[in-house]
């Protein structure tokens, strides 16, 4: 499978330029249609994927310049992308209590300021975040290392509101219960 990126860059930065300089709606509708037809024209030779976390972008972003009998299909296609998404998680991932114990704060330093949802989402989804920072950047690149923030925020935009929600009843847990007994000063 080919990477989507490669695929249609030449077409995608072509039309750039001129979708960010207009600012109506009615012209930028008619540029993505011309996106969308000129990529229908040139099919890749090898199938091309594109990533869940960029549907969900397509939809957020795109979905409402879309011509309305568009966004009905691309609203089908992303809500089952993103159930299949969640079922495999779901069947994947061990449970909530065994993702919270596992990164549960040992250091007493940890506590030190209290937990934000941000905070513990990072630690819980840790293998995660990582893999999606590693898809967006180079991370033998020193010089990308700044971008990693930037690229942990859109992460955290694009965590599903289930997520936020354990995240934030983890918060309360950690907050609540303090550092390990076994890590306080005697």
């Amino acid at each position: 499978m080919s990477d989507w990126k490669e695929v249609y860059s030449e077409i995608l930065s072509s039309y750039v330029g001129r979708y960010k300089a207009r600012g109506n709606s009615p012209v930028r509708n008619e540029i993505l249609a011309d996106v969308k037809s000129e990529i229908l024209k040139h099919e890749p030779e090898d199938s091309v994927g594109l990533p869940t976390h960029l549907r969900v972008a397509i939809q957020r972003v795109f979905l409402p310049h879309l011509d309305p009998k568009d966004q009905d299909d691309e609203i089908a296609i992303i809500q089952h992308i993103l159930a299949v998404t969640r079922k495999s998680w779901a069947e994947s991932c061990e449970g909530e209590d065994a993702r919270e114990g596992k990164a549960h704060p040992t250091k007493a330093g940890d506590y030190k300021k209290a937990f934000m949802a941000f905070t513990a989402v990072q630690r819980i989804f840790k293998e995660e975040m990582d893999a999606y920072d590693r898809e967006r950047r180079d991370t033998k690149d020193p010089k990308a290392i700044g971008q990693r923030n930037r690229i942990i925020q859109q992460w955290w935009e694009s965590v599903s509101d289930e997520r936020k929600a354990e995240a934030g009843r983890v918060v309360e847990k950690w907050n609540k219960l303090g550092a390990p007994k076994e890590t306080h000063d005697s």
